[in-house]
């Protein structure tokens, strides 16, 4: 059986890259019903602590994941502050996704979000000064026209609300960014945890300044809708276990593209729970998005291959 060593430090079974492709598939099913759930829970709980219980629930899950692999590197780390970087861009892009979601249709905050390859060969060519060739250039300008054809200038959809998945991009971005640097020095795992475990520390802090006007927040929330909290943190705990389970069997170059398959299962949800499809041009918008996005990511790909 042909295994070779990640970046990252995970082992790579190159016989099982279907089976990789197919978790990565089945991941972005499982991410778009955590992001269905948030839209269904809407505004009944606190952002800040809507956010604190689903990296909470990551930490417990990732740390008994990394406890049985290795419990003395469940710490270990060749650069904190990359390490305490991440946790914050990652806590902004989930931030910015569920303030997006209470506000926006699923497949728009979606669809936005998936902006974030194009947003990072912006970033590559404005602030890294890197020479982009003219057909990312390329990628970059059919995304922003996927983006308008979404959002529509005009229409009822363009609102200021649309900033929140735009900035869940640009974080993610960023934060692609860092976890390039990370996955030379570091365990995926042990990154995972500690990004999850940064991100609690944070919100923990918020929450216990913020107590005073939280507590009585808290306590109108109704039991269902911590019931669907819960609901919300495992899958989305679950989400990425099965991400690192399908970069264990394909390198994430190859997985990336199937990541756009979260669009479509948005709008199936949408559909299904909320009886909401996107319109036309959406749903052009949408594969404009995709198509812009897979392509900066394959043009990616072939460039690190020469």
């Amino acid at each position: 059986m042909a295994t070779l060593e990640s970046k990252a430090g995970i082992r790579i079974n190159t016989d099982s890259t279907g089976a990789g492709i197919v978790l990565m598939i089945v991941t972005t099913a499982v991410f778009a019903a955590s992001d269905t759930t948030v839209k269904v829970i809407g505004s009944t709980v606190p952002l800040l602590a809507l956010l604190c219980v689903r990296y909470l629930f990551q930490v417990i899950a990732l740390g008994i994941w990394q406890v049985r692999r290795d419990l003395p590197g469940l710490f270990r780390t060749g650069s904190l502050p990359l390490q305490m970087a991440r946790s914050l861009l990652l806590l902004s892009n989930t931030a910015c996704t569920f303030a997006g979601l209470r506000h926006l249709p699923l497949p728009v905050t979606t669809s936005l979000a998936m902006l974030a390859p194009l947003i990072s060969t912006l970033l590559a060519a404005l602030v890294l000064k890197d020479d982009v060739p003219l057909r990312k250039w390329a990628m970059v300008a059919l995304g922003f026209i996927g983006m308008l054809l979404v959002v529509r200038p005009g229409s009822s959809q363009f609102t200021w609300t649309v900033l929140f998945p735009i900035g869940a991009a640009t974080s993610f971005a960023c934060y692609q960014v860092v976890s390039s640097h990370l996955s030379r020095i570091d365990d995926l795992n042990t990154t995972n945890f500690l990004t999850a475990l940064g991100a609690t520390v944070v919100l923990g802090v918020f929450l216990w300044l913020g107590r005073h006007d939280m507590l009585p927040a808290l306590a109108r929330v109704q039991p269902k809708s911590w019931l669907l909290v819960a609901l919300m943190s495992s899958v989305a705990t679950a989400g990425h276990l099965l991400m690192l389970q399908a970069l264990k069997r394909a390198p994430l170059s190859l997985l990336t593209p199937f990541a756009y398959g979260q669009l479509a299962f948005a709008a199936v949800f949408s559909w299904l729970i909320f009886g909401q499809t996107p319109d036309l041009w959406t749903a052009i918008g949408m594969c404009v998005i995709a198509a812009s996005g897979m392509g900066t990511v394959l043009m990616r790909k072939q460039s690190a291959a020469r």
